[in-house]
């Protein structure tokens, strides 16, 4: 009888163990947020109508630190034709800036009131020997 007390005792402990999560605890120098890219911290790319067919268009990357090199090696302004997006201009082309973290390009493009415009950005950062580039495109705007 105290054999089967101490082993359903023992099995008890071990379920409770098994059920029970551990305890982790991680020093201050092991503290980082995760992020999912190493040097991309944000992208932003935003097309907005102004009128008379003027389309303002925004562009904002934000590196995870201070960085050797980001900008934007491509901006192309693409419209919707036979059911695709194509471009139909280059409005930038290997646009850097050196030493920071935040990288910021605004300009107008000048279309066709009626017509949906999309802004199509290959970002670019590189550090320390190593690099990231990040496609992004905007939402689709009709120019007013």
């Amino acid at each position: 009888m105290l054999k089967k007390k101490m082993i359903l005792i023992v099995l008890a402990g071990m379920l409770c163990m098994l059920v029970s999560p551990p305890a982790v605890y991680a020093g201050a120098d092991d503290a980082k947020s995760p992020q999912a890219s190493e040097y991309i911290r944000s992208t932003s790319v935003e097309i907005v109508p102004q009128g008379s067919g003027k389309l303002l268009v925004k562009n904002k990357l934000g590196a995870t630190t201070i960085v050797d090199k980001l900008g934007i090696k491509t901006l192309k302004i693409q419209t919707l034709k036979n059911g695709y997006w194509q471009t139909i201009d280059t409005l930038v082309k290997n646009d850097y800036l050196y030493n920071t973290g935040t990288y910021v390009y605004d300009c107008y493009y000048y279309g066709t009131s009626g017509t949906q415009y999309l802004s199509y950005v290959e970002f670019y950062v590189e550090d320390d020997g190593g690099s990231e580039t990040k496609i992004v495109a905007s939402s689709p705007k009709v120019a007013n």
